[in-house]
């Protein structure tokens, strides 16, 4: 054969896919499933952090995982286990800003400098993020303590790219946020799954079942007041309330114990514990 083969199709070249050799013959096929499903299963496990600690309202709306990567992460850190990638849109990172500090000054287009407080924040939230999130991922198990990782003569390569896209509750605009794994993680994954039944009779279900999310409720005030006095309620009325000596903390309706709450840098928090008699 005189001359070079070409192969003449009409398939656009972003929808093939592409085989990496070092993931012949391993079950990185299921570590997108797996993915997708550590993160739907907690679906508020994020959202709840931003609330908690930013006070900023979100609702995620979606999860994709992919292979491609058509961006470098923003921040990268590095722990025993693996290096994990993160990235943020603009708009959302401004959002938690203002909402975090109050008064800030948003950037008017995506091209403006980044300034140091959103340096600053956009590497609190991959950090917190990406161990919130290894520990749905890995089943509880953290993936330890995670470092700035910043080495121009050895860049990682992401095997998968995790996308969550949040809506938020007060401008209806939606932004994304972006996790980034390499091969460390995807290998450590890999052989998680290689054999999924001895892991399972491996694991006491008494681990299982204390890792399980659970809600707890301080009700801080209460009041009561006659009907027609709470319709009668209008924009800008004061109500006046007694804040008591001791709160209950409940889950599920059910009170565990009562604390004292206390103010420190600017946050409310729970001291005193004493804990409450079953009824």
């Amino acid at each position: 054969m005189i001359g070079n083969l070409k192969v003449q199709h009409s398939v656009p070249p972003d929808s093939l896919v592409r085989l990496k050799p070092h993931k012949l013959g391993r079950h990185y096929h299921k570590v997108p499933e797996h993915l997708t499903e550590a993160a739907n299963k907690y679906p508020r496990v994020i959202v709840d952090y931003f609330l908690r600690n930013l006070r900023v309202h979100l609702e995620q709306k979606s999860i994709t995982v992919t292979e491609t990567v058509f961006a470098e992460p923003d921040c990268v850190f590095r722990s025993a286990l693996g290096r994990v990638g993160f990235s943020i849109d603009r708009p959302l990172l401004s959002d938690i800003l203002e909402s975090y500090y109050g008064g800030i000054s948003v950037p008017k287009s995506d091209n403006a400098p980044i300034s140091t407080s959103e340096e600053r924040m956009r590497e609190r939230l991959g950090r917190d993020i990406a161990g919130i999130f290894g520990r749905a991922m890995l089943a509880g198990n953290s993936l330890g303590p995670l470092d700035t990782y910043d080495n121009a003569y050895d860049q990682p390569e992401w095997d998968y790219q995790i996308e969550f896209v949040f809506e938020n509750h007060v401008t209806s605009a939606c932004a994304s946020l972006r996790l980034y794994l390499d091969h460390e993680l995807s290998d450590l994954l890999t052989s998680r799954m290689a054999a999924p039944g001895s892991q399972h009779r491996a694991v006491d279900p008494m681990k299982n079942i204390k890792r399980l999310p659970v809600r707890m409720e301080c009700v801080i005030a209460s009041v009561q007041m006659q009907l027609a006095d709470v319709l009668a309620l209008q924009p800008d009325d004061i109500v006046m309330i007694r804040m008591p000596e001791r709160c209950d903390v409940k889950i599920a309706q059910q009170k565990l114990f009562r604390g004292a709450i206390f103010e420190d840098d600017g946050s409310l928090c729970l001291t005193s514990l004493e804990s409450v008699k079953p009824t």
